[in-house]
């Protein structure tokens, strides 16, 4: 029976508790809170430097350093940066990435742009013996990134102009791509601007202006560039990141001839070197048998029509036999690698007139010979410069009965020699085979 009272007791005393709670709720007023804390965004994303180099900046560029409390996690990084508006987060150290597909490149750093709703509160009476509920989370905030793409990557070598090509496209992409309008611009354009390093263009790149987030906001630039280093590089500045982009470019096949004009009309050979090298211009050895096709736009012939690097070979020559007088475009591919040269056929003037005087000069001096019959130098002047001109392609086919060598015949001077040698000769056989045939038989 006591213990039955006892419980009694404890029930009503529960009972006068609770109905005076509201009242005493009513007449306590509720705290004032002082000292409301500064709105703070709270941000975890991928880091692979030390924390001693993040940098976190509002859109002036103005260092915030209070109460950022940066917490290091394997490969990422979470901070509370107190700020109400978009902030930039970079770091000191200059990262070096290399450009080696036709994919989007996320870049180093990005811009946070924080919420704009604030989160409920939720305010308990005071004397519910209820401890106050943890705050709750922070919704997360949008985050911009800084991209690039190149393509073709690597860069294709154009033997038009003489250089390697790419287009570099930049844009600013957000975390979540369905939380920003494409049409809608940034509170700040954000500018980049790109130099150069181990690479020539040419023209002077401008700086690029990104004005909002999105495929269709991206900005490019045409790239026409030759590396003058194993490593050309771009050096990306920007409001969002600083950043090396290194440009990988493709081998090339460089075909020289000795000459970038020859004579035509099949009266010259040429030797044409092809030389397998790296994008900078050094000589690249081939690391297994290569072959080269040959191809030839205008009337020539290559001999042979196809080449073979050896390995630890980079260079391979072929003879080419002119033809006609029109513009020769010689070719040569292996696998990916290609490479042209243009070759202009001119007409042997110099030469053939050079040969001409010769073989004049040669059948006139056929007359100052002892025994010589006068009266016949217009005949021994046009029989010299019929000899010559043949005598003149024959030596430089390679075919003379002088034996002179066929680069010495193609020179003026050497066609000036052959025209005079066989000129004299010529008509001095003439006119002993004119002879025979009128000396009567029986």
């Amino acid at each position: 029976m006591p213990s039955a009272a006892h419980r009694a007791w404890h029930a009503l005393l529960l009972a006068i508790g609770l109905a005076a709670a509201p009242a005493a709720w009513a007449q306590t007023p509720p705290p004032v809170d002082t000292a409301r804390p500064v709105p703070s965004e709270h941000v975890s994303f991928a880091w692979e430097h030390s924390p001693e180099s993040l940098r976190v900046m509002d859109l002036e560029g103005r260092e915030i350093v209070a109460e950022i409390a940066p917490l290091q996690e394997p490969g990422r990084i979470s901070l509370s940066a107190p700020v109400t508006g978009p902030f930039v987060v970079k770091s000191d150290e200059i990262e070096t990435r290399r450009l080696t597909a036709d994919t989007r490149e996320i870049l180093p750093g990005g811009l946070i742009l924080p919420t704009d709703e604030p989160v409920a509160e939720v305010i308990l009476p005071p004397g519910l013996g209820i401890a106050p509920l943890p705050p709750l989370p922070l919704r997360p905030a949008t985050w911009l990134r800084l991209t690039a793409v190149a393509s073709p990557i690597p860069a294709t070598w154009n033997p038009l102009s003489g250089s390697y090509h790419t287009e570099l496209s930049f844009g600013v992409h957000p975390s979540d791509e369905g939380t920003i309008d494409p049409e809608q611009a940034l509170e700040r354009p954000i500018e980049i601007r790109v130099r150069l390093q181990g690479l020539t263009t040419r023209e002077t790149l401008p700086p690029l202006m990104i004005e909002a987030p999105g495929l269709v906001n991206e900005r490019s630039l045409v790239l026409e560039f030759l590396p003058s280093t194993p490593t050309p590089t771009l050096e990306v500045r920007s409001t969002l990141s600083d950043v090396n982009l290194e440009l990988a470019a493709l081998p090339r096949l460089d075909v020289r001839p000795q000459s970038t004009r020859m004579m035509g009309l099949g009266l010259a050979r040429m030797t044409v070197n092809v030389e397998q090298i790296a994008p900078h211009g050094a000589p690249l050895p081939a690391t297994r048998p290569t072959h080269i096709a040959l191809t030839v736009d205008g009337p020539a012939t290559p001999e042979p029509g196809e080449l073979r690097l050896a390995p630890d070979q980079s260079t391979a020559s072929f003879e080419l036999r002119a033809s006609g007088l029109t513009p020769l475009t010689v070719r040569a591919v292996a696998g990916g690698l290609s490479g042209e040269a243009t070759i202009q056929q001119r007409f042997p003037w110099g030469p053939m007139l050079a040969t001409l005087l010769g073989g004049t000069l040669g059948g006139f001096g056929r007359r100052f010979v002892k025994g010589a019959p006068q009266g016949q130098t217009p005949l021994r002047l046009f029989e010299g410069v019929l000899v010559a001109l043949v005598a003149y392609v024959a030596g430089v086919l390679g075919v003379g009965y002088l034996a002179l060598p066929v680069a010495v015949v193609a020179t003026e001077a050497g066609a000036f020699l052959t025209g005079a040698l066989s000129g004299f000769i010529g008509v001095n056989v003439l006119e002993r085979l004119q002879g025979k045939a009128a000396a009567p038989t029986g």
